[in-house]
This record gives C-alpha cells, structure tokens and sequence, in this order.
C-alpha cells in the first residue's frame, strides 16, 4: 500500500511543522541561583563582589523591578545606596519568565546579558521613586539571585531536538494518526533508550551518541566503540554519560581510544571492535530495496535522507537491500561502509509489543533475567533485529556479519570487511526487519589498510552529579558498574591529553561496555495469543509492518 499524494503531502506538512516549531528546539537554558547570605554581613560581602565583577543589578519588589546602578555600601550602617531607573527591555527576560520556560538567547542578542544580572528581592511592595536616590537596608534584602546557564535542561533539549530531526517516516505516520484519528491514545515519540554520550566541545556538552543499545539484560552486556568528536581543554579530554529517558543504567568501564594516523585516511570500527582505515569509498552503482525499489540516492550521501527498509509490496517478513559494487581491479578484500542508526519506529513498536504482557511485565521480564545470552540472541536474530550482512558467491549468499541496534538517536557509520570473489563485481545484501533501521549512506573501499597507531587511556576523575567520586566503578572492566537509576543522573570523566606526531591525526572512540533496564509499567491482562505468535521467526517484523498499514489506514480514516 503506498501513500497517496494527500498522506505524503501531509506526512512532510507535519514533519515540518513539528520539527521547526517542537523538535528542532534546541535550546539554551538558564536558572536562577539562590546565594546563601544567612546574615547582613554575608549579604554584603557577596554584594560587594558581584559588584566589583560589573554585574547588572536588579531591584525586584512585589510588583515592580528597577535597574540600580552607581552602587555604593555603607559598612556601618549596614545599607547599600544607588541610582534607580526603569530596568531596559534587554534584562526583562527573567524578570517576565512564565513556567519556569528559561532560554538563554543567541550570542548577540542583546537579551544575552542576562548571564550578568543579579536579582535583588526585597520586602518593599510600593513604587520607588526613580528621581531621588535610593538607600537600601541590607535587611531588607529576602535573597540575592544570579544566573548561570542550566546545563541539564540544556542537554535535555539537544537531545530532544536531535531525536526530533532525526524521526523516521514511520513514527511520523503514528503521530499524525494521533492528531487527526478521534480519540488517539498518546504516543510518546521514544519511551527509553540508551546512555547518552556528550564531550565538551568549547564550552559546552555535545551530544555524541549512545552506547550498548540493546543490551537490556544483564546477560547482554556487551562492549560498544562509539566515535567521537573530542577536543583537549585545560590539559583534559571531558565526556559525560548521562541518563536522559526512562531507564536503569549500568556502565563498567570508560576508556578513551586515541588512535593516532595520516590525516588522509579515516578510521573506522567494525561490529567486533576491530579499527580499519578507509580513503578510498565508491559508490553502488545498483542498490535495490527487495529487488524492486531503486535507493540509489538516499544511499548517495550522509545527510538523513535515508533506505528505509520498508516495501509495502513484499511479503517477506524482513526487508533486503540488494547493492552491487564495480570491481575493476580484481580485489579479495574490500571494507564495506555503513552510515546507520536503528529507528525510533522500532523503539515504539518493541514498547508495544511489551505492552502485551499487561500487569504481568515485570515477572517476564524477571524470567528474561534468567536467560543466557545465546537463547536471549536467539531470539533477537529470528526477529530480524540487527542488520544482516551478506555477500553472493559461486554457492548462493554468504552471511558475513551482523551489526546489532546502535539506537535511534544519531546515526554511526561503521565498517564491515568482506572476503572478496575476484574477477566480477560485489554483490552485498542488508537485511533486516520492517522499518528497523534506517540506512543513510553506504559505500565500498579496496584500499589497504594504513598504519595506525592506537592508546587506549583510562580516566583519572569521573564526578557524579552528586559531587562524588565514581572513578572506582569506571576504571576496570570488573562488572563493578557505574549505576544510574534516575533521569538526569550523569557523570562528567577525565582523561589525560595525549600529544602526536606531526604531520598525524587523531580520532577518538569511546570504548565502554554495559547494560540498562527498561522500567515500564503496564496495566490489563496479558494478552496470550498475541504474545504466543512472537515465537515465530520474523514475527516482529511482520507486526511492524501491520502497526504501520494499521496506521496508514487510519490516517486515511481521518482524512475521509
């Protein structure tokens, strides 16, 4: 079933909308700061240096706020006296907040100053006269406020804005079912993930990824190697883990991974840790979504316009990109190159499948505990889960290697290396289950490996948000883990600047390994039938593709 006209035109409406006016927010944030003066002389020594920093004094009564400025304090009588005037437009950004909503403006904006106010609040609930000097008793001040940026919530809103970007075509489909469908049961766009990864760039934390996504038992730890974009200050390198979505996170060990190479080649990791250099990518000249859809250009190049694997026609229970690649020079070894991410459709669609065990989900999930890792991955693959790599040779296809969820949020390019048969082209196929992932550049590269040198560092300071000392947890892989049960728990980690040579590069992974659990709490019956028929090879799947039509045809409901 294809979308028509009207439901393609309305999809991108929606998508627009939302993801300028909702999901492309991200913002900056602030927040007042209560200063601990308990005494009047406490309150004039943290005066007296504010003052001396230049900052923008506020005058806030019950009902009016004045600029002071030409401040002078009197340590004997106890009081601080000062020119009091109409407070200029660009500082009435706290002073008119509503809600709690506290977005710092852009650099530039003049409203941008407000990192420089304090904020005086005082007993007195009349109008002050603006001509005549003003003298203030110190006692008379109920708490002194400054502004400081808000890192969480500003972490908060890259992450959502970023999550917003990047939503595949299906999730948008099931949130345009719940605006226009009659009485629409909420959908929350992704009710759990994994750890979050952000290094300081400058002078803020940016969003780098996730790590070990699905691994949500114990028994599915496993070792992930997530790129990064790092940058020394001060002599350290800065990253952080934080949880930001419904979860219990649980992380043991954090090393850095600094490889040191030419700067003409990139380095890349494939599924089983292994590092690879890649300076020579072609490109497909056939790449073909089950032998019927041409994908040829959202495979072009990085920029999230991206295969789907999705066909509304087929009637297998998972989806495969058929890619051909020229092999003029005869190769028996070539590095396959992906640029992917797993869809926030299939994070909503695994919440409703949960949603099937009712009030009796924790106790499966108890029984999921018990489970080794090979009956848990058993599972995982029949349902076409991670994304399957195969070549074509003179017997029929070869399975070659798999690349397991790697979340939802950004993509990851990753490398797979191919045994090649010489004297034809590559033929790869990708497969995996109904609008699992989203593939958004895919590429061959020939070129031998270069020398690369690799120093895997540990951390020497990792401080929770608590202020306390986690570095124990995180320095050896000894399962003794870096717990983080709460949203908004996160750790900020250190590591050592590293030099090299000239004329040398450096590329940065994070190499860590861990698990995270899902608390969900469903309500109602389990739902035995349905939850029987996942026993099935590739049942996922084909309930992936049902949601989707499901959805479609409510969509076209709405509209008639």
């Amino acid at each position: 079933m294809n979308l028509t006209s009207f439901q393609q035109k309305t999809v991108a409406l929606i998508m627009l909308v939302s993801s300028v006016n909702f999901f492309m927010g991200c913002n900056r944030y602030f927040k007042p700061v209560v200063l601990n003066t308990p005494t009047a002389e406490t309150t004039q020594a943290s005066l007296k240096k504010l003052s001396n920093q230049n900052k923008f004094f506020i005058l806030r009564t019950k009902d009016y706020s004045y600029a002071m400025r030409n401040i002078v304090f009197d340590e004997t009588s106890m009081t601080m006296k000062g020119i009091i005037s109409e407070l200029p437009v660009e500082h009435f950004l706290y002073v008119d907040a509503i809600g709690n909503k506290y977005k710092i403006p852009k650099r530039g904006n003049a409203e941008y100053s407000l990192l420089e106010e304090v904020h005086l609040f005082v007993t007195n609930s009349t109008q002050i006269d603006t001509l005549q000097p003003f003298v203030l008793p110190l006692s008379a001040v109920e708490r002194i406020e400054v502004i400081e940026k808000d890192a969480k919530r500003t972490t908060s809103s890259y992450v959502w804005g970023i999550a917003g970007v990047t939503l595949g075509a299906g999730l948008m489909v099931i949130l345009l079912v719940a605006m226009f469908a009659p009485d629409p049961e909420p959908v929350q766009p992704v009710d759990g993930s994994c750890p979050y990864i952000s290094t300081l760039v400058g002078d803020e934390f940016e969003l780098q990824g996730e790590i070990y996504s699905g691994a949500i038992y114990p028994a599915l730890q496993k070792e992930d190697y997530l790129p990064l974009k790092m940058k020394a200050i001060d002599g350290a390198y800065h990253l952080k883990i934080s949880n930001e979505l419904k979860e219990i996170q649980y992380t043991d060990f954090a090393n850095l991974v600094v490889a040191e190479h030419d700067a003409n080649v990139r380095l890349l990791v494939d599924p089983q840790g292994e590092m690879h250099t890649v300076s020579q990518p072609e490109m497909a000249f056939k790449a073909i979504l089950n032998n019927r859809t041409d994908v040829s250009s959202q495979l072009s190049k990085n920029d999230y316009n991206s295969c789907l694997f999705k066909d509304d026609n087929g009637t297998e229970n998972k989806e495969d990109l058929y890619l051909s690649f020229n092999n003029f020079q005869g190769k028996n070894k070539a590095k396959l190159i992906l640029n992917a991410r797993s869809s926030s459709w299939f994070n909503y669609l695994y919440n409703e499948f949960t949603k099937g065990f009712g009030n009796q989900y924790q106790k499966w999930t108890k029984n999921q505990e018990k489970k080794t890792a090979s009956e848990l991955e058993k599972w995982i693959q029949d349902q076409h889960i991670p994304l399957t790599i195969s070549i074509k040779t003179l017997d029929g296809w070869k399975e070659v290697n798999k690349l397991n969820t790697i979340g939802p949020l950004l993509n990851r390019e990753v490398v797979i290396p191919l045994n090649v048969e010489t004297g034809k082209p590559l033929e790869v196929k990708v497969s995996g289950g109904y609008l699992f992932w989203e593939l958004d550049y895919a590429a061959i590269d020939y070129s031998e490996d270069a020398p690369f040198r690799i120093n895997e560092i540990t951390p020497y300071e990792a401080i929770n948000e608590k202020g306390l000392n986690v570095l124990p947890q995180l320095q050896y892989a000894d399962k003794t883990y870096l717990e983080q049960p709460n949203v908004g728990d996160s750790t900020v980690i250190k590591y050592k600047e590293t030099s090299f040579a000239a004329g040398k590069t450096q590329t940065f992974f994070f190499h860590t390994s861990g698990y995270y659990n899902h608390p969900r709490h469903h309500t109602g019956m389990p739902k035995v039938g349905f939850l029987k028929s996942f026993e099935q090879p590739g049942a996922l799947s084909a309930f992936s593709k049902r949601k989707f039509m499901e959805s479609v045809s409510a969509l076209e409901t709405a509209k008639n």
